[in-house]
Parts: C-alpha cells; sequence; structure tokens
C-alpha cells in the first residue's frame, strides 16, 4: 500500500485529501506545515510520495523542497505540489524543486487520485524527473516571476477614471436597448423610464458593474480582503476567516448569483441568497419540513411583507410555527446557501468586518465553518458525477412496473419529483421546475434512473436511455440508494 505524506496548513484540505485517498487505497499521514513534514520524514519515513501545499507558515513549500533534497535520505521522494496558486507557478516550481506534477485546489477527486497514482507509476517506470541539489536550488522570490501575470501597474486615479468608465460602457450597452423599445410616449415617463432599467439592470450579469463599482470608489475602512475565485479558492478563503475567527459579512458574486454569509468569531451566523436563487428562499423549507402548504407560501410572505416582518417571524408570531422550526429552516437554508457557493467555478468576493449586522444577530445560527466546507466538497464531487452522466435533453417517464416494486417507500421528496416526471417535462426542465433544490432534485433523478424508476426517453426515437452510459449496471432495488441529506454537526 503506497504512503503518502500530505504537508498543508489548512485541516480541511489535510481532512478532504486524506479521505479520498484512503478510500483510494493508500495510507495517508498529515503534517500542518513545513516543518512538522520534514520531521514526519524523519520519525515515520520513507513515503512513496509527498504533496505539498505552496503558502504554509513557518516553513512554505518551496523551503521545505529546499531542506527535502538537501537530505540524502529523502532526496529522491516524488513531489506534487498542492496549492490554490497551482496554475500560476506550476512550471516554476516543477522545474525549480524536481515537483513531478501539480494539482490545483479546490479538489475533484478524481483528478486528484488520477494524478498521484500516475505519479507513482511514473516513478515505478524510472520516468520520474532528476531531484536537484537542494544548494544550487534558486532563491523562492524567482518563482511566480511569470511575465504573463497581471501586474498592478495603475495609479488610484487612473484606475478610477478606468473603472468609471466600464461601469459608462456597461449601463449603456444594457439601459440603451431597454429604452430605445420602448414607445415614444413612454420615453418622457418617469415611472416607465425607470421601469426600463431597473428591468435591463436586474437582468444583466452583475460581476463587471460590482467589480467595476468597487474599484470606481474608495475602499471602505472594514474591508480587510476580496479577491478573484479563480485565483483564490473560495473554501480557503472560508476557512481562514473561521480559523482567525473574524466577525463580518462576506458577499461573494458569480454572474447573476450572489449570496452573503455573515460570520461571528469564526462561526456562520446566516448565509442569504441575495440574486438569481429562488432554489434557496425560505418559504420553500417550511413547505419541505412540512410546515406548510405551496399554495401557502406566496400570500404568507405578502402577509409578512405588509407588516414589515420576515417571513420566519411572521409565523412564529401568527403561531403557525415554534422558533425551533424557524432556525432549523434558516439552518437547512444557510447550509444550502454555501453548498452552492463552494461550487461556483468563479466569480469574486468582499469580506467587511462588521461586528452589528441585525439580520444575523437575530439568527444567530452558530454553524462550525470546517464540515459545511467538507460537506460542499463532497457535493461538488457527487454533482459532477451526476451531471456527467445525466441526458439532460431527455423526456423522463415513469416505469410503472418498477415504481410498484418501490410501493410506499417513496419519501415526500421522491414524490415531489415524479410528479413532475410527466413524459412531457425534459430532465433540465424537471430540475428548474421542483420546488426542491438543484442538488437535490438532481439527486433524485440520478438514483430513479439509475434503479430504472424512470426511464430518458428522446423526442425522436422511444429506446431507453436513462442513463447516456452504453454500460449502465443492471437495475437495483431502490432501496439500496439513500436521498437522505446527512446532517451537519454545527
Amino acid at each position: 500500500m503506497p504512503r503518502i505524506l500530505v504537508v498543508d496548513d489548512s485541516p480541511t484540505i489535510l481532512k478532504v485529501v486524506s479521505a479520498i485517498l484512503t478510500r483510494s487505497g493508500h495510507q495517508c499521514q498529515t503534517a500542518r506545515d513545513g516543518v512538522l513534514g520534514l520531521k514526519a520524514l524523519a520519525d515515520d519515513g520513507p513515503f512513496d510520495l509527498i504533496l505539498l501545499d505552496f503558502v504554509m507558515p513557518r516553513m512554505n513549500g518551496y523551503q521545505f523542497c529546499r531542506e527535502l533534497r538537501k537530505d540524502p535520505a529523502s532526496k529522491a521522494v516524488p513531489v506534487v505540489l498542492m496549492s490554490a496558486k497551482g496554475d500560476r507557478i506550476r512550471a516554476q516550481f516543477v522545474n525549480q524543486t524536481g515537483a513531478v506534477d501539480a494539482v490545483t485546489k479546490p479538489f475533484d477527486a478524481r483528478a486528484l487520485v488520477a494524478v498521484v497514482e500516475g505519479v507513482l507509476e511514473r516513478v515505478k517506470a524510472g520516468r520520474a524527473p532528476a531531484p536537484p541539489e537542494g544548494e544550487t536550488m534558486p532563491d523562492e522570490e524567482s518563482l511566480g516571476t511569470d511575465d504573463s501575470e497581471p501586474r498592478p501597474s495603475l495609479l488610484p486615479r487612473q484606475l478610477e477614471a478606468r473603472a468609471v468608465g466600464q461601469i459608462v460602457t456597461h449601463v449603456t450597452k444594457v439601459v440603451v436597448p431597454a429604452i430605445l423599445e420602448l414607445k415614444l410616449a413612454d420615453r418622457g415617463s418617469a415611472e416607465a423610464l425607470s421601469r426600463a432599467i431597473s428591468t435591463s439592470l436586474q437582468a444583466s450579469p452583475l460581476d463587471l458593474l460590482l467589480t467595476s463599482l468597487r474599484e470606481a470608489t474608495s475602499a471602505s475602512a472594514k474591508e480587510v480582503l476580496s479577491g478573484d475565485t479563480a485565483f483564490v479558492a473560495l473554501p480557503e478563503v472560508i476557512q481562514l476567516l473561521s480559523m482567525q475567527c473574524q466577525t463580518g459579512v462576506m458577499r461573494v458574486v458569480s454572474g447573476r448569483r450572489s449570496a452573503n454569509m455573515y460570520l461571528r468569531e469564526g462561526l456562520l451566523d446566516l448565509s442569504v441568497a441575495t440574486g438569481d436563487n429562488a432554489e434557496f428562499k425560505l418559504g420553500r423549507y417550511f413547505f419541505e419540513m412540512g410546515l406548510t402548504k405551496r399554495a401557502e407560501i406566496v400570500p404568507l410572505v405578502e402577509a409578512a411583507s405588509k407588516r414589515g416582518a420576515r417571513l420566519g417571524d411572521h409565523l412564529v408570531a401568527t403561531g403557525k410555527i415554534t422558533d425551533a422550526q424557524r432556525r432549523e429552516a434558516l439552518k437547512k437554508q444557510s447550509c444550502e446557501i454555501l453548498y452552492d457557493v463552494v461550487r461556483w467555478p468563479h466569480g469574486r468576493f468582499w469580506f467587511a468586518r462588521d461586528p452589528h449586522i441585525a439580520e444575523a444577530e437575530h439568527a444567530k445560527l452558530g454553524l462550525a465553518l470546517a464540515p459545511l466546507v467538507l460537506e460542499g466538497f463532497r457535493r461538488v464531487d457527487e454533482w459532477r458525477v451526476m451531471e456527467g452522466t445525466i441526458a439532460w435533453e431527455d423526456i423522463v417517464v415513469v416505469d410503472e412496473a418498477a415504481l410498484q416494486q418501490v410501493g410506499a417507500n417513496l419519501t415526500s421528496k421522491e414524490r415531489m419529483v415524479l410528479a413532475l416526471c410527466d413524459g412531457k417535462r425534459q430532465t433540465s426542465e424537471i430540475v428548474e421546475d421542483c420546488d426542491l433544490s438543484r442538488f437535490d432534485t438532481l439527486k433524485i433523478l440520478y438514483q430513479f434512473l439509475s434503479s430504472r424508476v424512470l426511464r430518458g426517453m428522446q423526442r425522436s426515437r422511444t429506446s431507453e436511455l436513462s442513463l447516456r452510459s452504453s454500460q449502465a449496471p443492471p437495475p437495483r432495488p431502490i432501496e439500496e440508494f439513500s436521498t437522505t441529506e446527512g446532517s451537519v454537526d454545527p
């Protein structure tokens, strides 16, 4: 069994990587920084491979490699860079340290296993690069000096002027066509113009506009952290804020989606979806919990709005739910929003200190972030597997014979999904129309298609296409699949 040493300062990454590799038949040991990594080599070596983070306290990945290459006993151990910066410094790190490969966080489980097993095979076949001498390795400042990397070169006034120009261009592009579509008589109406401008801006992607607004205005004195999630992995940012016991709000924007996460001393007090995220409205959770009927949600929201109250508070005040039930719904909502944000492939984030946020103080959920991030990683892997095997354009129909075998074992969520499988909707339409989250709906569809309770039918022919794979597994009893969401210990 191959022995692998994982060196990273993030407890979350250590847990995730260890779990992935252990399931794949590897033996893992972890270290929280380069100093402890060297100690593990001396005390518990030898190891067949080292997975190494780049940015760590006390001793970073490059310094670790320099010490590693100086020791004849460990000099030849293969190294794989494991960092959120992997894409940018991959070539320099590999060339200067003799690393065999690099993998970028957050991890795709299959990609991580493929890299590890590929490196082990290369080493076994004698195709790994020769390690350099530690004394001859260049200074670590030479890393990350690729001229292709963008460098800040604009003065504040130039940056502001550029940002203002971007705002004008963006607003003009989306607003002018909406105004020109108005009738001539309506162009003189302030109400009609306001409505046209509002509609056009709401329908446009928010990333560029919000980024430009942030650059065009002076940074808030409370803002302490911001960045692009394409370069700074969001789970790592969340983990950092948790470890530093920060209090404030983190806003994340990706296209038309956006979310606010309110932290108190490193704990999550509340998550709120603020953009195009209708699936995370609080009323949905009351409906899922059996506390309201679907038809009641809109009238209840309107009644709460008239009182100037939040939906949950209104339901508690009117005796329809208890405070504990409201808190449970908020917990489900906050967790699912964070899981979804972890899955966003790109976007921007801002974190600002603010110890007095009334909405968060009212909720005060106090959820630990580490297990939430781990669950988010797990869902990312599961989503990719399901998304890559389901035929989104197929019409989904129920196999009545298979359904009869399931009988009364169906959950309320499963019945909700089956009710939409009417032989008219495509898979993608069912996911959009269902009152459950996209993840829960897709998971139930995937399980039913795998167990042949559902069949996917192309419009042009009637042959069965439950999954895209040409070698689909034989039917399995529905009892083998679990659609119960795993609980997260706050």
